[in-house]
């Protein structure tokens, strides 16, 4: 395959940003299963009482 300077320019153009996509998604991973693995404590349920009609 012929290869000239705009053809270079370009795939390494096409190389850097599938990089920063799969780095991005690795990362959104990692902190999606980081904070999945973090038990988060809630506040504590309301006993379910009668309200008075209004």
């Amino acid at each position: 395959m012929y290869m000239n300077i705009d053809t270079a320019r370009a795939e390494t153009a096409y190389r850097q940003e599938r990089i920063k996509r799969e780095f991005g998604r690795a990362t959104a991973r990692r902190e999606r299963r980081e904070r999945a693995s973090q038990s988060e404590t809630r506040p504590a349920r309301r006993a379910l009482r009668p309200t008075p009609a209004a």
